[in-house]
């Protein structure tokens, strides 16, 4: 499974945004909820598992969303299924470090 995503530098360090290809550009929408998986924040470049599991290691935030995204995320210890959401039976999660 390949995935779009986009690194976004600010003073907190670097946010990686990731996105199952197949989803890229779609809105989902589940009662009053309603997502749009905007390429112009996740799709600047492609990636492998193992390219995003290298970028996991040097960025300080994540937002993910995709089945496959999320699943690689929970089998690297990286999230807990628990701290994740669905909508339209898509995962998506929110990893934020903060340093104080």
């Amino acid at each position: 499974m390949n995935f779009y995503y986009k690194i976004h530098e600010s003073h907190a360090g670097y946010l990686l945004a990731v996105c199952d290809k197949s989803i890229c550009g779609k809105r989902l929408k589940e009662d009053n909820i309603e997502i749009h998986i905007n390429p112009q924040f996740y799709k600047d470049k492609t990636a492998t598992k193992k390219k995003i599991i290298e970028l996991f290691k040097i960025c300080s935030s994540a937002n993910l969303i995709g089945n496959e995204i999320v699943q690689l995320a929970i089998d690297l210890g990286i999230i807990d299924k628990t701290g994740t959401k669905t909508i339209n039976k898509i995962h998506y999660a929110q990893i934020i470090v903060m340093n104080i």
